[in-house]
């Protein structure tokens, strides 16, 4: 018995430009699909794709394809965060996480996501810069105020699956998708 998603029914080559569009824009969604915990989704409206990593042609493990994005603001945040259930409140052992699921890409001024396969890591950051204030009115100096005066957002992803489209975001060329 054959397994079907071991061979491609059609095969059709592709050739690659590397570096021919350093501007790989689009949106990123994640949906949790764990066993254990609370299934989070994610949505990011506007992320700049780019590599993060070599990849790796000869080896003895699975090559994978690292990706860095620099997720940008718009409409006023980077995205969203859903979660299934507001109610629940710590200590809950519910709110423990094995985290699974899918990542989806969007082209900038294309509608639909495509699934980006096997994803073995997703990881979001997020950084705020403070801008901290000192009293000097007393013998000691005391910060008395920290407000935030820059934030980013950056996401790591690393895919498992060798198909063109993947290695297009990561070589920077121009998105068609199947």
């Amino acid at each position: 018995m054959s397994d079907d998603r071991l061979t491609p029914l059609v095969a059709t080559p592709a050739t690659i430009n590397i570096g021919a569009n350093p501007d790989i824009r689009g949106s990123l969604q994640y949906t949790g699909a764990n066993l254990i915990g609370p299934q989070i989704g994610m949505m990011l409206t506007s992320v700049i794709l780019g590599p993060a990593a070599a990849l790796n042609f000869i080896g003895d493990e699975y090559g994978l394809i690292q990706l860095h994005g620099e997720v940008l603001l718009s409409g006023g945040s980077f995205g969203t965060i859903t979660h299934p259930d507001s109610t629940i409140v710590a200590p809950n052992v519910n709110s423990y996480r094995v985290g699974t699921g899918t990542l989806q890409w969007q082209p900038q001024g294309t509608t639909g996501f495509h699934l980006l396969g096997n994803c073995q890591s997703l990881e979001f950051t997020q950084e705020a810069t403070r801008l901290d204030h000192w009293e000097h009115m007393t013998g000691i100096r005391s910060k008395d105020f920290a407000p935030i005066v820059q934030q980013a957002a950056t996401v790591t992803i690393h895919l498992d699956e060798w198909n063109a489209s993947n290695l297009k975001l990561y070589f920077l060329d121009a998105l068609t998708w199947p």
